[in-house]
């Protein structure tokens, strides 16, 4: 079942995180920290990374098409102890495409979105047993804040980054099941923009594999398909209770529905008489987060129509 997941974040120097650190985990390398005189050993990650690849603008210098040579060239031009070299885009892969179609997938969408606008990207893709025993495929999208100039970076791409103190609200928002108050927050950030374009490339390529899955923000109820969206398990509100077991935890799972239901209901509501155009985006949000969370609402409300992930 095709699932729906574009999550953002910045790597942020005074959090004590590094671009290089970032780079050797996500790839599965072994790299050193010039900047921190610090080496990175992250090879027992490998046999997740399924593909790896830098991804650089036309022109880009020669010397940084190497991992270690890019990130620590990242390090060093980014001076400020408060600096954040890179940010992160982490993107969930529909298992029903192929590997080299999921390769091309991620990699369309990094180019369009970052590399055309002059930033480079380390995109690596990793894949895992998920929570029902298939596959997890996903892709990480290492991005530098700094368009590439000359040999080296620029000043940082401020027009293509977002607020941080946003994003850290929209997420907030929508952990806290106040999904109708993150969609309002979220309208007009690039976040919002990088989530549609993410939704309309992983269509096109789904169309071109003959699935009929979709996972745009009003796939099901532009479709008119009458399933219920399959959500990416493992989100914090459900980890608090991975350790019950038995009739107590179907206890717990259905005081959770319960009150998912009841804060959807109003919010739903809340979202149709005052933002009626957000319709198909609030329940796209609300599928994001529980199975079986919009059997509360009416048929009409619901689904006929519905799909997405984390």
């Amino acid at each position: 079942m095709a699932i729906y997941h574009l999550h953002a974040r910045f790597v942020k120097r005074s959090e004590g995180r590094s671009s290089v650190a970032a780079a050797a985990y996500r790839a599965g390398e072994k790299l050193r920290d010039e900047r921190q005189g610090q080496t990175f050993d992250f090879r027992h990650k490998a046999g997740q990374v399924q593909h790896a690849a830098l991804l650089l603008p036309e022109g880009a210098p020669e010397h940084l098409r190497d991992r270690a040579a890019l990130w620590n060239e990242v390090e060093r031009v980014n001076k400020r102890k408060d600096a954040q070299p890179a940010f992160e885009i982490e993107l969930a892969l529909p298992r029903e495409l192929s590997h080299a179609d999921r390769v091309r997938l991620a990699e369309t969408f990094a180019r369009r979105t970052f590399v055309a606008e002059g930033l480079a990207v380390d995109l690596c893709i990793h894949n895992i047993p998920a929570s029902d025993g298939g596959e997890h495929p996903h892709c990480h999208c290492l991005v530098t804040t700094r368009r590439i100039e000359g040999d080296s970076f620029g000043k940082v791409a401020r027009d293509l980054q977002d607020n941080p103190a946003v994003l850290r609200r929209v997420y907030a928002l929508e952990q806290a099941g106040q999904l109708d108050e993150a969609l309002l927050e979220e309208k007009g950030t690039h976040l919002a923009a990088w989530r549609a374009g993410w939704a309309a490339i992983c269509n096109d390529f789904l169309d071109e594999a003959g699935h009929a899955e979709r996972i745009d923000h009003r796939t099901l109820a532009a479709q008119k398909i009458e399933r219920e969206a399959t959500p990416n398990i493992g989100f914090a509100f459900h980890r608090e209770f991975d350790g019950l077991r038995g009739w107590l935890a179907d206890r717990v799972e259905a005081l959770k529905g319960v009150q998912w239901r009841n804060s959807l209901r109003h919010q739903f509501d809340r979202i149709r008489e005052t933002r009626s155009d957000l319709t198909a985006e609030f329940i796209a949000h609300a599928r994001e987060y529980a199975k079986d969370l919009l059997d509360g609402l009416s048929p009409s409300e619901k689904g006929r129509e519905p799909d997405y992930e984390r």
